[in-house]
Protein backbone atom coordinates (compact mmCIF):
# COMPACT_ATOMS: atom_id res chain seq x y z
CA UNK A 1 0.00 0.00 0.00
CA UNK A 2 1.82 3.40 -0.99
CA UNK A 3 0.35 6.37 1.53
CA UNK A 4 1.21 9.95 0.33
CA UNK A 5 0.54 12.50 2.97
CA UNK A 6 0.83 16.15 2.04
CA UNK A 7 2.37 18.10 4.50
CA UNK A 8 4.85 17.64 7.27
CA UNK A 9 4.04 19.76 10.53
CA UNK A 10 1.59 18.43 12.81
CA UNK A 11 -0.98 16.12 11.59
CA UNK A 12 0.59 15.21 8.64
CA UNK A 13 3.73 13.51 10.57
CA UNK A 14 1.10 12.49 13.30
CA UNK A 15 -0.91 10.75 10.44
CA UNK A 16 2.40 9.09 8.65
CA UNK A 17 3.63 7.77 12.16
CA UNK A 18 0.18 6.19 12.86
CA UNK A 19 -0.45 4.55 9.79
CA UNK A 20 3.42 3.60 9.87
CA UNK A 21 2.47 1.76 13.32
CA UNK A 22 -0.52 0.85 11.55
CA UNK A 23 0.53 -0.95 8.59
CA UNK A 24 4.09 -1.96 8.81
CA UNK A 25 4.22 -2.69 5.26
CA UNK A 26 3.05 0.26 4.16
CA UNK A 27 5.32 2.53 1.66
CA UNK A 28 4.30 6.12 3.58
CA UNK A 29 5.85 9.74 1.89
CA UNK A 30 5.75 12.94 3.61
CA UNK A 31 5.74 15.97 0.89
CA UNK A 32 6.45 19.08 2.76
CA UNK A 33 6.83 22.34 1.42
CA UNK A 34 9.26 24.05 3.93
CA UNK A 35 12.87 23.18 4.73
CA UNK A 36 11.29 21.31 8.37
CA UNK A 37 8.96 18.27 9.22
CA UNK A 38 7.48 18.17 12.72
CA UNK A 39 7.94 21.44 14.35
CA UNK A 40 6.06 22.07 17.73
CA UNK A 41 5.26 25.64 16.17
CA UNK A 42 3.20 26.57 19.54
CA UNK A 43 6.50 27.10 21.13
CA UNK A 44 7.72 30.13 18.64
CA UNK A 45 6.33 32.89 21.03
CA UNK A 46 8.58 31.46 23.43
CA UNK A 47 11.67 31.79 21.56
CA UNK A 48 10.51 35.24 20.50
CA UNK A 49 10.61 36.25 24.43
CA UNK A 50 13.99 34.33 24.61
CA UNK A 51 12.46 32.05 26.92
CA UNK A 52 13.91 29.29 24.71
CA UNK A 53 17.03 30.18 23.71
CA UNK A 54 17.09 27.62 20.75
CA UNK A 55 14.71 27.54 17.77
CA UNK A 56 15.62 24.10 16.59
CA UNK A 57 14.22 22.56 20.10
CA UNK A 58 11.40 23.36 18.54
CA UNK A 59 11.85 20.82 15.67
CA UNK A 60 9.97 16.88 17.60
CA UNK A 61 11.78 14.76 14.80
CA UNK A 62 14.10 14.86 12.24
CA UNK A 63 13.88 14.20 8.27
CA UNK A 64 16.32 11.72 9.57
CA UNK A 65 14.09 10.24 12.43
CA UNK A 66 11.38 9.53 10.17
CA UNK A 67 13.42 7.55 7.24
CA UNK A 68 14.69 5.70 10.16
CA UNK A 69 11.55 4.50 10.81
CA UNK A 70 11.00 3.56 7.83
CA UNK A 71 8.79 6.65 6.34
CA UNK A 72 10.05 9.01 3.34
CA UNK A 73 9.89 12.35 3.59
CA UNK A 74 10.54 15.14 0.82
CA UNK A 75 10.84 18.56 1.83
CA UNK A 76 10.96 21.41 -0.34
CA UNK A 77 8.44 19.82 -2.10
CA UNK A 78 4.95 22.10 -3.04
CA UNK A 79 2.19 19.46 -4.23
CA UNK A 80 0.25 21.32 -6.90
CA UNK A 81 -2.15 18.91 -8.45
CA UNK A 82 -3.98 15.53 -7.49
CA UNK A 83 -5.65 13.44 -9.74
CA UNK A 84 -7.97 11.79 -8.02
CA UNK A 85 -8.93 9.23 -10.34
CA UNK A 86 -5.33 7.97 -11.41
CA UNK A 87 -4.53 8.50 -7.90
CA UNK A 88 -1.05 10.51 -8.36
CA UNK A 89 0.04 13.86 -7.51
CA UNK A 90 1.93 16.19 -9.13
CA UNK A 91 5.03 17.72 -6.51
CA UNK A 92 7.79 20.58 -7.21
CA UNK A 93 10.89 20.41 -5.60
CA UNK A 94 13.13 23.38 -4.45
CA UNK A 95 14.83 23.19 -8.28
CA UNK A 96 11.39 24.04 -9.82
CA UNK A 97 11.35 19.99 -11.07
CA UNK A 98 7.91 18.61 -11.41
CA UNK A 99 7.53 15.17 -10.98
CA UNK A 100 3.97 12.68 -10.55
CA UNK A 101 3.73 10.72 -7.85
CA UNK A 102 1.25 7.46 -7.63
CA UNK A 103 -0.28 6.68 -4.60
CA UNK A 104 -3.00 4.11 -2.95
CA UNK A 105 -4.49 6.44 -0.11
CA UNK A 106 -3.99 9.84 0.52
CA UNK A 107 -3.52 12.51 3.81
CA UNK A 108 -4.05 15.71 3.24
CA UNK A 109 -2.36 17.51 5.72
CA UNK A 110 -1.92 21.02 4.21
CA UNK A 111 -2.29 23.59 7.34
CA UNK A 112 -3.40 27.04 7.08
CA UNK A 113 -1.82 30.51 6.46
CA UNK A 114 -1.54 33.54 8.28
CA UNK A 115 -4.13 36.42 7.17
CA UNK A 116 -2.45 38.94 5.60
CA UNK A 117 -3.52 42.73 6.05
CA UNK A 118 -4.07 44.26 2.48
CA UNK A 119 -3.54 48.04 3.51
CA UNK A 120 -0.71 50.46 1.60
CA UNK A 121 2.75 49.80 2.67
CA UNK A 122 1.65 45.98 3.71
CA UNK A 123 4.89 45.19 1.83
CA UNK A 124 7.61 47.36 3.74
CA UNK A 125 10.23 45.18 5.32
CA UNK A 126 9.88 44.67 8.93
CA UNK A 127 6.63 43.65 8.73
CA UNK A 128 6.05 40.27 9.82
CA UNK A 129 3.67 37.09 10.13
CA UNK A 130 4.29 34.44 13.01
CA UNK A 131 3.12 30.87 11.32
CA UNK A 132 5.91 28.64 10.27
CA UNK A 133 9.54 28.25 11.47
CA UNK A 134 10.92 30.50 8.84
CA UNK A 135 9.09 33.07 9.94
CA UNK A 136 10.52 32.92 13.50
CA UNK A 137 13.64 32.63 12.66
CA UNK A 138 13.19 35.44 9.81
CA UNK A 139 11.60 37.89 12.84
CA UNK A 140 14.95 36.71 15.35
CA UNK A 141 17.43 37.35 12.63
CA UNK A 142 15.78 40.51 12.27
CA UNK A 143 15.77 41.73 15.98
CA UNK A 144 19.33 40.73 16.19
CA UNK A 145 20.42 43.16 12.75
CA UNK A 146 18.45 46.34 13.67
CA UNK A 147 18.31 48.82 16.42
CA UNK A 148 14.54 48.38 17.88
CA UNK A 149 12.89 49.84 20.57
CA UNK A 150 9.00 49.28 19.61
CA UNK A 151 7.28 46.89 18.48
CA UNK A 152 3.82 46.94 17.05
CA UNK A 153 1.31 43.59 17.45
CA UNK A 154 -1.71 43.54 15.31
CA UNK A 155 -4.73 41.35 16.65
CA UNK A 156 -5.55 40.05 20.42
CA UNK A 157 -5.87 36.16 19.65
CA UNK A 158 -3.72 33.95 21.79
CA UNK A 159 -0.63 34.28 19.70
CA UNK A 160 -1.46 38.04 19.46
CA UNK A 161 -1.65 38.29 23.32
CA UNK A 162 1.11 35.64 23.60
CA UNK A 163 3.71 37.72 21.37
CA UNK A 164 3.01 41.08 23.04
CA UNK A 165 4.26 38.85 26.05
CA UNK A 166 7.33 38.04 24.80
CA UNK A 167 8.11 41.83 22.95
CA UNK A 168 7.75 43.33 26.37
CA UNK A 169 10.25 40.43 27.55
CA UNK A 170 12.91 41.84 25.46
CA UNK A 171 12.67 45.25 26.91
CA UNK A 172 10.61 46.88 23.67
CA UNK A 173 8.16 49.53 23.91
CA UNK A 174 5.24 47.46 22.27
CA UNK A 175 1.92 48.63 21.04
CA UNK A 176 -1.17 46.40 20.98
CA UNK A 177 -3.22 47.44 18.55
CA UNK A 178 -7.05 45.38 17.89
CA UNK A 179 -10.20 46.15 16.40
CA UNK A 180 -12.57 45.28 19.26
CA UNK A 181 -12.57 47.57 22.10
CA UNK A 182 -13.23 45.56 25.62
CA UNK A 183 -11.93 41.91 24.35
CA UNK A 184 -11.77 38.87 21.73
CA UNK A 185 -14.81 37.17 19.79
CA UNK A 186 -13.59 34.08 22.14
CA UNK A 187 -13.84 35.85 25.67
CA UNK A 188 -16.55 37.48 27.84
CA UNK A 189 -15.51 40.81 29.26
CA UNK A 190 -16.19 40.19 32.84
CA UNK A 191 -13.54 37.30 32.44
CA UNK A 192 -10.71 39.60 30.07
CA UNK A 193 -11.06 42.78 31.95
CA UNK A 194 -7.94 40.72 33.78
CA UNK A 195 -5.81 40.25 30.71
CA UNK A 196 -6.13 43.98 30.18
CA UNK A 197 -5.22 44.79 33.67
CA UNK A 198 -2.07 42.74 33.24
CA UNK A 199 -1.85 44.78 30.09
CA UNK A 200 -1.87 48.06 31.65
CA UNK A 201 0.32 46.90 34.23
CA UNK A 202 3.40 45.52 32.25
CA UNK A 203 3.47 48.65 30.06
CA UNK A 204 1.61 47.77 27.24
CA UNK A 205 -0.05 50.93 25.08
CA UNK A 206 -3.52 49.73 23.76
CA UNK A 207 -4.91 50.80 21.11
CA UNK A 208 -8.15 49.25 20.28
CA UNK A 209 -11.27 50.09 18.81
CA UNK A 210 -9.57 51.06 15.57
CA UNK A 211 -7.41 49.30 12.90
CA UNK A 212 -4.56 49.71 10.52
CA UNK A 213 -5.16 52.20 7.75
CA UNK A 214 -1.56 52.24 6.40
CA UNK A 215 2.05 51.14 7.13
CA UNK A 216 4.43 54.01 7.09
CA UNK A 217 8.18 54.38 5.75
CA UNK A 218 10.77 54.34 2.43
CA UNK A 219 12.06 50.77 2.80
CA UNK A 220 11.45 49.46 5.96
CA UNK A 221 8.33 50.35 8.56
CA UNK A 222 8.72 53.03 11.03
CA UNK A 223 5.10 53.38 12.00
CA UNK A 224 1.18 52.57 11.00
CA UNK A 225 -1.50 54.92 10.77
CA UNK A 226 -4.91 53.77 12.00
CA UNK A 227 -8.69 54.52 11.03
CA UNK A 228 -8.73 56.47 14.24
CA UNK A 229 -6.33 59.04 12.87
CA UNK A 230 -3.50 58.39 15.45
CA UNK A 231 -0.01 57.24 14.36
CA UNK A 232 2.21 55.24 16.13
CA UNK A 233 6.16 54.37 16.06
CA UNK A 234 6.98 50.83 14.49
CA UNK A 235 10.31 49.79 14.11
CA UNK A 236 8.59 46.20 13.82
CA UNK A 237 5.08 44.98 13.69
CA UNK A 238 3.94 41.46 14.23
CA UNK A 239 0.23 40.81 12.62
CA UNK A 240 -1.59 37.83 14.19
CA UNK A 241 -5.41 38.41 12.60
CA UNK A 242 -6.24 34.76 12.48
CA UNK A 243 -5.72 32.27 9.68
CA UNK A 244 -6.68 30.70 6.28
CA UNK A 245 -7.35 26.94 5.84
CA UNK A 246 -4.87 26.00 2.88
CA UNK A 247 -7.54 23.96 0.82
CA UNK A 248 -7.55 25.19 -2.69
CA UNK A 249 -5.63 22.03 -3.75
CA UNK A 250 -8.30 19.94 -2.23
CA UNK A 251 -11.27 22.30 -3.99
CA UNK A 252 -9.28 21.89 -7.12
CA UNK A 253 -8.87 17.68 -6.92
CA UNK A 254 -12.56 17.76 -6.69
CA UNK A 255 -13.07 17.66 -2.57
CA UNK A 256 -16.38 18.77 -0.64
CA UNK A 257 -15.36 21.96 1.60
CA UNK A 258 -17.38 22.63 4.55
CA UNK A 259 -17.32 25.42 7.79
CA UNK A 260 -14.57 28.58 7.23
CA UNK A 261 -13.80 26.64 3.60
CA UNK A 262 -11.89 23.51 5.74
CA UNK A 263 -11.58 19.96 3.52
CA UNK A 264 -14.73 18.61 4.73
CA UNK A 265 -14.33 14.99 6.49
CA UNK A 266 -16.38 12.77 8.76
CA UNK A 267 -15.77 11.21 12.21
CA UNK A 268 -12.83 8.62 10.58
CA UNK A 269 -11.37 12.06 9.10
CA UNK A 270 -12.13 10.53 5.72
CA UNK A 271 -13.03 12.94 2.65
CA UNK A 272 -15.79 13.17 0.45
CA UNK A 273 -13.47 11.04 -1.44
CA UNK A 274 -13.29 7.36 -0.27
CA UNK A 275 -9.57 6.37 0.77
CA UNK A 276 -8.52 10.19 1.02
CA UNK A 277 -8.69 11.52 4.43
CA UNK A 278 -7.87 15.39 6.07
CA UNK A 279 -5.77 16.62 9.18
CA UNK A 280 -4.88 19.60 10.85
CA UNK A 281 -5.58 23.33 10.45
CA UNK A 282 -6.91 22.44 6.93
CA UNK A 283 -9.88 20.90 7.91
CA UNK A 284 -12.48 20.81 10.84
CA UNK A 285 -13.82 18.66 13.97
CA UNK A 286 -17.28 18.34 15.59
CA UNK A 287 -18.55 20.12 18.57
CA UNK A 288 -19.40 18.41 21.96
CA UNK A 289 -21.63 20.81 22.80
CA UNK A 290 -23.75 21.68 19.35
CA UNK A 291 -22.15 18.50 17.26
CA UNK A 292 -22.03 20.99 14.36
CA UNK A 293 -18.83 21.30 12.02
CA UNK A 294 -16.43 24.00 13.85
CA UNK A 295 -12.85 25.31 12.91
CA UNK A 296 -10.54 24.65 15.49
CA UNK A 297 -7.10 25.28 14.13
CA UNK A 298 -5.29 24.37 17.31
CA UNK A 299 -1.99 21.58 17.91
CA UNK A 300 -3.67 19.44 19.87
CA UNK A 301 -6.46 19.13 17.72
CA UNK A 302 -4.37 18.84 14.81
CA UNK A 303 -2.52 15.74 16.54
CA UNK A 304 -5.01 13.87 17.57
CA UNK A 305 -6.52 14.19 13.80
CA UNK A 306 -3.24 12.94 12.55
CA UNK A 307 -3.37 10.03 14.53
CA UNK A 308 -7.42 8.89 13.48
CA UNK A 309 -6.31 9.55 10.20
CA UNK A 310 -3.28 7.23 10.16
CA UNK A 311 -5.07 4.57 11.34
CA UNK A 312 -7.65 4.63 8.78
CA UNK A 313 -5.70 5.45 5.68
CA UNK A 314 -3.61 2.41 6.98
CA UNK A 315 -6.54 0.35 7.15
CA UNK A 316 -7.21 0.25 10.32
CA UNK A 317 -10.10 1.92 12.13
CA UNK A 318 -10.54 5.18 14.83
CA UNK A 319 -13.13 7.49 15.27
CA UNK A 320 -12.35 11.27 16.04
CA UNK A 321 -14.15 12.31 19.03
CA UNK A 322 -16.17 15.78 19.23
CA UNK A 323 -13.98 18.23 20.67
CA UNK A 324 -14.90 20.71 23.63
CA UNK A 325 -13.08 23.46 22.34
CA UNK A 326 -11.06 23.82 25.36
CA UNK A 327 -7.76 26.50 25.14
CA UNK A 328 -5.74 28.04 27.12
CA UNK A 329 -2.41 30.45 27.06
CA UNK A 330 -0.73 32.06 29.56
CA UNK A 331 0.00 36.46 29.72
CA UNK A 332 2.88 37.34 31.70
CA UNK A 333 1.74 34.99 35.11
CA UNK A 334 -1.66 35.32 34.58
CA UNK A 335 -3.33 32.28 32.84
CA UNK A 336 -6.41 32.25 30.65
CA UNK A 337 -8.50 29.30 29.67
CA UNK A 338 -11.99 28.53 27.56
CA UNK A 339 -14.09 25.48 26.70
CA UNK A 340 -17.62 24.68 25.65
CA UNK A 341 -19.08 28.26 24.51
CA UNK A 342 -19.10 30.96 26.25
CA UNK A 343 -21.78 33.61 26.93
CA UNK A 344 -21.90 35.97 24.25
CA UNK A 345 -21.96 32.65 21.99
CA UNK A 346 -24.89 31.44 23.58
CA UNK A 347 -26.72 34.72 23.25
CA UNK A 348 -25.97 34.69 19.69
CA UNK A 349 -28.08 31.36 19.57
CA UNK A 350 -30.94 31.84 21.58
CA UNK A 351 -29.68 29.32 24.16
CA UNK A 352 -31.68 29.25 27.43
CA UNK A 353 -28.96 29.41 29.73
CA UNK A 354 -28.11 29.87 33.43
CA UNK A 355 -24.55 31.45 34.67
CA UNK A 356 -22.37 31.87 37.26
CA UNK A 357 -19.57 33.75 38.26
CA UNK A 358 -17.22 32.86 41.33
CA UNK A 359 -13.91 34.88 42.36
CA UNK A 360 -12.08 32.31 44.97
CA UNK A 361 -8.12 31.43 46.04
CA UNK A 362 -6.30 29.61 43.53
CA UNK A 363 -4.87 27.65 46.74
CA UNK A 364 -5.19 27.44 50.73
CA UNK A 365 -5.48 30.97 52.18
CA UNK A 366 -2.61 30.86 54.31
CA UNK A 367 -0.17 29.13 51.54
CA UNK A 368 2.13 31.33 49.84
CA UNK A 369 2.05 32.36 46.14
CA UNK A 370 -1.63 32.36 44.99
CA UNK A 371 -4.08 34.38 43.88
CA UNK A 372 -7.58 35.45 42.88
CA UNK A 373 -9.15 32.89 40.35
CA UNK A 374 -12.25 33.68 38.28
CA UNK A 375 -14.15 30.57 37.12
CA UNK A 376 -17.62 31.42 34.54
CA UNK A 377 -19.72 28.43 33.79
CA UNK A 378 -22.80 28.39 31.74
CA UNK A 379 -25.04 25.56 31.60
CA UNK A 380 -28.94 24.87 29.60
CA UNK A 381 -31.26 26.20 32.53
CA UNK A 382 -33.88 22.73 30.88
CA UNK A 383 -31.42 20.20 31.39
CA UNK A 384 -28.75 21.38 33.83
CA UNK A 385 -26.52 20.04 31.31
CA UNK A 386 -22.55 22.33 31.37
CA UNK A 387 -22.22 24.19 28.02
CA UNK A 388 -18.95 25.99 28.73
CA UNK A 389 -16.77 27.97 31.32
CA UNK A 390 -13.98 30.41 31.10
CA UNK A 391 -11.07 30.22 33.36
CA UNK A 392 -8.56 33.14 34.23
CA UNK A 393 -6.17 33.62 37.42
CA UNK A 394 -2.46 32.65 38.01
CA UNK A 395 -1.70 30.50 34.90
CA UNK A 396 -0.45 27.83 37.41
CA UNK A 397 -4.44 27.20 38.16
CA UNK A 398 -6.13 27.10 34.86
CA UNK A 399 -5.46 23.96 34.04
CA UNK A 400 -8.69 22.98 35.89
CA UNK A 401 -10.40 23.90 32.65
CA UNK A 402 -9.52 20.10 31.58
CA UNK A 403 -12.12 19.15 34.21
CA UNK A 404 -14.70 21.52 32.58
CA UNK A 405 -14.16 20.11 29.34
CA UNK A 406 -14.35 16.28 30.47
CA UNK A 407 -17.59 16.95 32.17
CA UNK A 408 -18.73 18.35 28.66
CA UNK A 409 -17.04 15.86 26.78
CA UNK A 410 -19.13 13.12 28.74
CA UNK A 411 -22.38 15.25 28.27
CA UNK A 412 -22.38 15.89 31.97
CA UNK A 413 -24.23 18.51 34.13
CA UNK A 414 -23.44 21.12 36.40
CA UNK A 415 -24.89 18.58 39.17
CA UNK A 416 -22.24 16.32 37.92
CA UNK A 417 -19.14 18.50 38.49
CA UNK A 418 -20.74 19.38 42.12
CA UNK A 419 -20.42 16.06 42.51
CA UNK A 420 -16.60 15.21 41.49
CA UNK A 421 -13.92 14.54 44.24
CA UNK A 422 -11.61 17.02 43.38
CA UNK A 423 -7.96 16.61 45.09
CA UNK A 424 -7.23 18.97 47.66
CA UNK A 425 -3.61 20.05 49.36
CA UNK A 426 -3.07 23.47 50.32
CA UNK A 427 -0.37 24.03 47.50
CA UNK A 428 -2.87 23.20 44.53
CA UNK A 429 -6.29 24.47 46.06
CA UNK A 430 -8.32 25.44 48.94
CA UNK A 431 -10.77 22.64 50.83
CA UNK A 432 -12.95 24.13 48.20
CA UNK A 433 -11.96 24.28 44.63
CA UNK A 434 -13.63 27.20 42.96
CA UNK A 435 -14.88 24.68 40.67
CA UNK A 436 -16.80 23.53 43.29
CA UNK A 437 -18.05 26.95 44.71
CA UNK A 438 -19.29 27.26 41.41
CA UNK A 439 -20.96 24.27 40.67
CA UNK A 440 -22.07 24.72 44.26
CA UNK A 441 -23.98 28.01 43.20
CA UNK A 442 -24.60 27.28 39.82
CA UNK A 443 -27.11 23.83 41.19
CA UNK A 444 -28.73 26.29 43.83
CA UNK A 445 -29.76 28.90 41.01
Amino acid sequence: MRIAVIGGIAGGTSAAAKAKRTNKSAEITIFEASNFVSVGACGMPYCLSGEIEDPFKLVVRTKEDFEKAGINVNLGYRVNEIDLKKGTLRAEDKSGKVAEYAFDRLVIATGARPRTLDVPGSNLEGIFYLKQLKDLLNILSYMKEREISSVVVIGAGFIGLEIVCAMVKRGYKVYSVYRGEKAPSNFDEDVFEDVLKVMDENGVVRMWGTEVEEFIGSDRVEGVKLTNGERIPADMVIASVGVIPNTELAKKAGLELSVSNTIKVDEYMQTSHEGVFAAGDCTHCYSAVTGEPIYLPLGSIANRHGKVAGTNVAGGKAVMPKVAGTSIFKFFELGVARVGLVEKELVARGVNYGKVLVKAGSVAHYYPGGGTIKVKLFWDKDSGRLLGGEIVGPYTGVKRIDVLATIISMGGTVEDLKRVDLAYSPPFSPVWDPLSIAANQAVKD
